[in-house]
């Protein structure tokens, strides 16, 4: 052992951190708010395990290690365990073609892998977003089956297999339907057959029925002009999501990463391995795991965040130590909460917060602009005093930070930020790792009554209505939601919702009208709708 690590670990058992750890709950310790079932587990035992807040504010029923949770996306590592269990089996080789297994799946020209499903890389467009631009919300009852189904009439993928990460709860859903074909088994026999009774976790399953009776289930919650709102939950998305559990069943989970009980070393490998793109470059995701480090040290994490329940799992391997936060209030941010309670037991191994750069010869004024990456990728920069904010479609800003002249961070967006300059010495172009983007200019003011029209698109069976109100562009979809349009660009705009936040119009060169229009998301490329319903 070496010394900062005696001496770390001295500190640590000396150190009152059940007490610090009751302090950053503190505000979610009452009879009237949602909160937080929090457990940390270090090195074999259970350090700290409480609830804080209510499960059910109807009926005064307070959070404890018992109540049942929908973790939302952390219910990936499951999926992908069993889907390594069954690969260790031989059951599959993990670079087959998907369609060997699923030939309903679209022939989109290009071969989907397993590979490309565990680690995010198969181009699929993500459901949640896709279902909304159908005009359904996320409040809905929805059904392995219409996701199923929307998948089945996808027309595109956002990029050619392996060559992008982008993630997609579809691919996660499509492993829980290869799991079941594979094994001969429901979805929900095998998970529980082979994870959960063998860990022993009596209190976990993932809901297939939204309508079944489910002791100490927790309601979820959301502030709404100030007040409470009950949070509605049909959502069966077996494999990306939908796994309902406890803190108490989870510290078996996690504990099982350290002591190996269930799954052979095969399978802890492959639940440990980074994914690659095809052009060799490692990504942070693995077997619904996220690769990072925290203050130096490397971290395993996901979380989650569905219909008001916000869920974090953040492990630190090397030192045995795992916090699991459970939370029912949309506006918890459960992974900082994680690293708070890490830093109590391990801030003697971390390195110290970095220090601020100087910002002597930082002018905010100078990288101010649009900046357009293509498809869902606009930032805007706003100078504010002495820093500058990024703002990124429908409606998040966050602080930027200086790392040197003509480079910034977004650490909330995980997003470097590079300029160039022309021989004048103006910022006229950005670059991410993988993208570059034009300075725009002021936008020329499109006639916007060129513009309306019905855009139609049969993948979804969907179609807007683009219309201008009070010299503003509106666009009114299914179920009559609506939403504004702002110009950005010449033929780009951006609106307010998470599932269309860039909105691109394109022209026909030989007629010089208006032909389609593509809404676009992170997770959701050049969507089309064509004009003429």
């Amino acid at each position: 052992m070496t010394y900062r690590f005696l001496l770390g670990l001295l500190l640590v058992l000396n150190t009152p951190a059940h007490a610090q750890v009751e302090h950053i709950f503190r505000s979610w310790k009452t009879d009237t708010s949602p909160g937080v079932a929090v457990a940390v587990l270090y090195r074999g035992q259970v350090e700290h395990h409480e609830g804080y807040g209510m499960a059910n504010l109807e009926h005064a029923i307070p959070i404890t290690s018992t109540s049942v949770f929908d973790i939302a996306s952390v219910s990936k590592q499951f999926c992908a365990f069993a889907i390594a269990l069954l690969a260790d089996e031989g059951k599959f080789n993990l670079d087959d073609d998907v369609r060997n297994y699923l030939p309903e799946l679209p022939n989109f020209g290009e071969v989907i892998t397993i590979r490309h499903l565990i680690y995010h890389t198969s181009g699929l467009r993500d459901w949640p977003g896709m279902l909304a631009l159908s005009g359904r919300t996320m409040e809905d009852v929805i059904s392995m089956h219409e996701i199923l189904h929307l998948v089945k009439y996808q027309k595109a993928l956002n990029f050619i297999p392996g060559t992008q990460y982008s993630y997609s709860n579809t691919g996660y859903n499509l492993l829980a339907v290869l799991i079941e074909r594979v094994s001969g088994q429901s979805f929900q026999s095998f998970m529980n057959d082979h994870i959960f009774a063998p860990l022993g976790m009596t209190q976990t399953h993932f809901q297939d029925d939204h309508t079944e009776i489910v002791p100490g289930r927790v309601i979820s919650y959301t502030g709404q002009s100030g007040e409470l709102r009950r949070v509605g939950n049909g959502l069966m998305a077996l494999g990306s999501s939908s796994l309902h559990t406890t803190t108490e069943d989870l510290l078996k989970w996690v504990q099982n990463f350290d002591e190996k009980k269930l799954g052979s070393t095969t399978v802890h490998s492959m639940m440990n391995t980074q994914g690659k793109l095809s052009d060799g470059a490692t990504i942070s995701y693995g077997f619904g795991l996220i690769h990072g480090t925290h203050r130096g040290l490397k971290t395993i994490s996901h979380s989650g965040e569905w219909a008001g329940f916000r869920t974090t799992i953040l492990r630190f391997p090397d030192h045995q130590f795992a916090v699991i936060i459970l939370g029912n209030h949309s506006s918890l941010r459960t992974l900082f909460l994680a690293e708070r309670v890490a830093q109590h037991y391990l801030e003697a191994f971390m390195d110290s917060p970095p220090a601020d750069i100087p910002t002597s010869e930082f002018l905010p004024s100078e990288y101010e602009g649009i900046y357009d990456f293509g498809k869902s990728q606009i930032l805007r920069l706003t100078a504010e005093k002495t820093s500058l904010l990024v703002h990124l479609p429908p409606t998040m800003s966050v602080p930027a930070q200086l790392v040197g002249l003509d480079s910034l961070i977004a650490p909330a967006l995980n997003l470097t930020l590079t300029f160039s300059r022309n021989t004048h010495g103006k910022v006229t172009r950005a670059f991410t790792k993988k993208l570059e983007a034009v300075r725009s200019q002021a936008p020329q003011m499109t006639d916007l009554f060129r513009l309306e029209g019905c855009y139609e698109n049969d993948e979804l069976d969907a179609s807007y209505l683009i219309h201008v109100q009070n010299n503003l562009l509106m666009a009114t979809g299914p179920r009559g939601r609506e939403f504004s349009l702002n110009q950005v660009t010449d033929m780009t705009f951006i609106s307010n919702v998470w599932y269309a936040p860039v909105i691109r119009f394109f022209i026909s060169p030989d007629t010089q009208t208006i032909t389609h229009l593509t809404m676009n998301s992170t997770r959701n490329h050049e969507v089309i709708f064509k004009k003429g319903c």
